[in-house]
């Protein structure tokens, strides 16, 4: 490899215009056959790789794109889903030529994010929750810049986003439960603040109500993600003996807070309390009992986001794009039913 040729050594070999290389690097159309057979073959022989300077003089473009990520509580990383999450969007951004540049921002920043957010040298910007969309969307999108969100925000649906069917996925879960033929069901949610803990109650509460299964009142609470919260919800419960049959916990980190709990509280599980989470993190499959949970593709989530902005940054095209994939009910242990192999 010729670590010192330039895109300007390529053109004089294969008799073209430095333009020209750029358009064949880039796979413009604009390029007759016989200049980009010239081309191809100077790059194969010469093994020439086009460095970031010379990429970026090439297409103005800098090839680096900036993730902006919540920093609260254990969702830094701790919690099994973020890693996972990220290292789909840095393996796809590697994948499409993209540098991904990863920070992790609150309100107390608010004015450095603003910053982070119009810095000239990133070709476009995934935001990760509702959180981050509130403190910069606004920057963004007055800058005309490439935006992609992940997480569902209906107050900016013209940016392009990425989500799973939050609403099936709870609905799968709750369906789960009652043909098991659960009538007590515990509901741990998340955050009302955040639209998709409101579709994951909607698919749980419409199962259940199709099913003719009604949730006390007391078996309704509010968490916020982490195994924190899960955990003091259930200790809550059996501290006055208000413990469901059976619980949901929108997230796999609350329904290992809730297994601790209920261990400590001298709960078998799924002989007294089943329950069932969901994300399905590597972590769930090794619980004590294992975690019947709904799978979302979160590293495939990650993936889809870098897809849809090198799309948007390489066509420069404006009209958003909504991806949703599809959960899926993974059955173990904890609920009580036969495992699935």
């Amino acid at each position: 490899m010729e670590d010192d040729m330039t895109i300007d050594q390529v053109a004089e070999l294969a008799y073209v215009s430095r333009s020209v290389v750029s358009r064949v690097l880039n796979d413009h159309p604009n390029v007759s056959a016989e200049a980009r057979e010239r081309v191809l073959r100077v790059i194969e022989e010469h093994d020439y790789r086009p460095s970031s300077v010379a990429r970026s003089l090439a297409t103005d473009r800098s090839f680096e794109v900036s993730v902006l990520t919540p920093r609260r509580g254990d969702e830094s990383l701790a919690n099994g889903y973020w890693p996972l999450l990220y290292s789909g969007l840095f393996e796809r951004g590697l994948e499409r030529g993209y540098f991904v540049s990863l920070s992790m921002v609150s309100d107390r920043v608010e004015d450095e994010i603003e910053d982070r957010a119009r810095d000239a040298r990133f070709d476009g910007y995934v935001l990760v929750t509702t959180e981050v969309t509130d403190l910069v969307a606004s920057t963004l999108d007055a800058d005309g810049a490439p935006t992609v969100l992940i997480g569902q925000d209906s107050s900016w649906d013209a940016f392009s986003s990425v989500d799973i069917d939050n609403a099936q996925g709870g609905y799968e879960a709750g369906r789960h439960l009652c043909d098991l033929g659960y009538e007590e069901i515990g509901l741990i949610l998340g955050s009302r603040d955040l639209e998709e803990s409101t579709h994951r109650r909607r698919g749980i509460e419409r199962a259940l109500s199709e099913a003719g299964v009604a949730v006390a009142d007391r078996h309704v609470a509010e968490g916020d993600y982490s195994q924190e919260s899960g955990h003091a919800i259930v200790q809550a419960w059996a501290e006055r003996a208000q413990m469901p049959r059976a619980l949901f916990c929108a997230s796999d980190t609350m329904a290992m807070g809730a297994l601790l709990a209920l261990n400590e509280c001298g709960y078998k599980v799924p002989e007294e309390v089943a329950i069932v989470g969901f994300d399905d993190l590597p972590a769930a499959q090794y619980a004590i009992p294992p975690l019947t949970t709904v799978r979302q593709p979160v590293y495939e989530k990650g993936q889809a986001a870098i897809d849809l902005l090198v799309d948007q940054i390489e066509t420069a095209e404006t009209d958003p794009v909504h991806t949703e994939l599809a959960p899926e009910l993974v059955v173990r242990q904890s609920c009580g039913a036969q495992q699935e192999t």
